[in-house]
């Protein structure tokens, strides 16, 4: 609708943020470009993959700028690392898409080797944590199982109740399971 004759048309100021977010836009597109390593014949490739990754992270970032930067130096810090080469010819070679860079964590940026290590860290962790499933332990003499007769197991765990309980230490007989523990080996 066209303002009549006469009336003012108020417009919005210009915000003064939209300069800033161009600005640091711009450089972490320059940075972007200049960590790809162009060759002068594929600079113009460059440039345009490089946009594109930007683009990307803005769209997954556009409402926090701090996660924005955050991403572009991760990208940028693998793209400069020797042993992520895999990245750098990916991207050039056509094989990464930029989006699919753009939305890659730094597990998956990670080179084969050192995947393969944090997956052998995780899988340790995990199996350290896991209780036995077989009966383990000291075999102990001093302690029958009143149900069989057999010698009982201590276990190499302790269970532990709440902070004011006392540590219990518990037995396992080594033929029938049967567990005891230790408030006057009382039976479970």
């Amino acid at each position: 609708m066209a303002p009549l004759s006469g009336q003012l048309v108020k417009t919005a100021p210009p915000d003064p943020s939209d300069d800033a977010t161009a600005s640091l836009r711009s450089k972490c597109l320059q940075l972007l470009v200049s960590t790809l390593r162009p060759q002068p014949h594929d600079l113009d490739k460059a440039t345009e993959l490089a946009a594109q990754v930007e683009q990307h992270i803005h769209c997954i970032h556009k409402c926090n700028q701090v996660k924005y930067k955050a991403c572009v130096r991760s990208k940028v810090a693998n793209l400069k690392n020797p042993k992520n080469g895999h990245l750098h010819l990916g991207l050039m070679s056509g094989s990464l898409t930029p989006e699919a860079f753009a939305r890659m964590s730094a597990e998956e940026m990670a080179c084969a080797e050192l995947q393969q290590l944090r997956a052998e860290y995780s899988s340790r962790g995990v199996s350290e944590r896991q209780l036995p499933r077989r009966v383990e332990g000291t075999e102990t003499r001093r302690l029958r199982c009143e149900r069989c007769g057999r010698a009982l197991f201590l276990p190499a765990w302790v269970r532990r109740g709440s902070p004011d309980d006392q540590a219990m230490t518990f037995v396992t007989c080594s033929s029938c399971g049967q567990q005891w523990y230790h408030s006057g080996w009382v039976c479970l």
